[in-house]
């Protein structure tokens, strides 16, 4: 089906209807079978015509260049000889960026042995095991008696929490 958006030509409109009714009329004959079937059929009769005359356009071209082939491979081959010197010159190698510094900035600079060689004033410390740096574990508490309220209604049984650790009352 074709396009709904179709690129404006150069014809006129004809009289009495604007560039709008367009879509109006398409979707009139969209109502129908019939409707339906003749643009599908349009729009396959307009593919294959463009497509006819593009393989017909191609087919001209290709007995153009068939008839010409030599005059053309001799104009081709005139034109590359043209932009290429038959001998390359040697190529001179491009010149290296000065990697110097300036000396208004060697100041700021030390040599890289400088860097990772250790200054002669370097001492090496023992460096401390871990485990000795830990702090000490503290001991364990020792264990403390609690006092347990339970709020409970009368005659409610109920569980005393720890009653294995509780004293025994006397």
């Amino acid at each position: 089906m074709p396009p709904t958006e179709v690129p404006p030509r150069a014809r006129s409109v004809p009289a009495g209807l604007r560039p709008e009714d367009f879509d109006e009329i398409r979707e009139a004959v969209m109502e129908t079978a019939r409707g339906r079937w003749f643009l599908d059929e349009y729009a396959t009769r307009l593919r294959l015509a463009e497509t006819s005359g593009l393989r017909d356009g191609m087919k001209r071209l290709e007995l153009a260049i068939a008839a010409n082939h030599d005059e053309l491979m001799g104009r081709l081959a005139a034109a590359l000889a043209e932009e290429q010197p038959e001998e390359p010159a040697p190529r001179e190698p491009a010149p290296r960026p000065d990697l110097r510094l300036a000396p208004r900035h060697m100041k700021y600079y030390r040599a890289d042995e400088d860097v990772f060689e250790p200054a002669p004033e370097a001492v090496i410390a023992p460096v401390p095991r871990l485990l000795d740096m830990l702090p000490p574990e503290p001991e364990a508490p020792s264990p403390r008696h609690r006092i347990t309220i339970i709020r409970r209604k009368p005659g409610e049984p109920f569980d005393v929490p720890l009653a294995e650790t509780m004293p025994k009352a006397s």
